[in-house]
């Protein structure tokens, strides 16, 4: 086991709103950095861009982060939303056929992972694991898709990652200190170096200007749920994630 999780049967899925916050571009590329890690390289997973639900906002594209982030392993809900649930409906029905669960790591609504829970079994979905971490989030999500995942599914609510002295590991931070190590890391600095150009490009203008990324530091908050999944929720905050996986040569 990988924390809660069973590398010979379990499936993560790790669904991103990218609408209209930057902090998912950051958690992307964290949740990159997290999967490509030697320790992590077992875990079998599928990626989604666009899960967001019915919040106002531009949606932030970021194809070339999420290759980057997760090779061919993400699906584009922003541009063929229909078709990304039915993917995703799929492995999860395959994952528990073979006896294992689905953990779903909501780094937005919960929207689209709704849908493809309906499209299962109903004895099905108890094997679905959705985590999440944001009483926003929730509140953006449809009430027809929060009612069937709170009630369908096994969920996890887990204290918000925005904030420290709540028991998460509160991955958002004013201190710019820790970018020289993850930009500088030889496996997945370009991962950053494109998670900051995108923050730094889109912040500014954004619906909602990110406070920790418009002060120069790092907010990827969103990836609290994989802590959780994959057993590092103790850490303490982003200098411990990064001394852990972007430890300065």
């Amino acid at each position: 086991m990988i924390g809660l999780f069973d590398p010979a049967n379990d499936l993560l899925i790790a669904n991103y709103d990218s609408k209209p916050d930057v902090d998912d571009l950051q958690a992307v590329a964290a949740a990159g950095t997290v999967l490509q890690d030697p320790a992590y390289s077992c875990v079998d997973f599928v990626a989604t861009h666009g899960a967001y639900g019915i919040q106002t906002g531009e949606f932030l594209p970021a194809a070339e982060l999420f290759n980057l982030a997760f090779g061919d392993k993400w699906l584009d809900a922003h541009e063929d939303r229909e078709g990304t649930i039915a993917a995703l409906a799929e492995r999860m029905r395959t994952t528990i056929s073979g006896g294992g669960k689905v953990w779903v790591a909501e780094a937005g609504q919960s929207d689209v992972t709704a849908a493809a829970v309906g499209m299962l079994p109903e004895d099905m979905r108890r094997s679905v694991n959705i985590v999440q971490h944001s009483y926003w989030n929730e509140s953006q999500t449809s009430e027809d898709a929060m009612n069937m995942v709170v009630y369908n599914t096994t969920y996890h609510r887990v204290q918000d990652g925005n904030f420290a002295g709540n028991g998460s590991p509160a991955f958002n931070t004013d201190d710019g200190s820790h970018w020289s190590a993850l930009l500088a890391d030889p496996d997945v600095g370009l991962i950053w170096r494109e998670a900051k150009r995108l923050s730094d490009l889109h912040n500014p203008v954004a619906e909602y200007v990110n406070p920790a990324v418009a002060a120069g530091g790092l907010d990827f908050s969103d990836t609290v749920e994989i802590a959780y999944i994959l057993g590092f929720y103790d850490m303490k905050g982003v200098g411990e994630f990064v001394a852990r996986f972007a430890p300065a040569e």
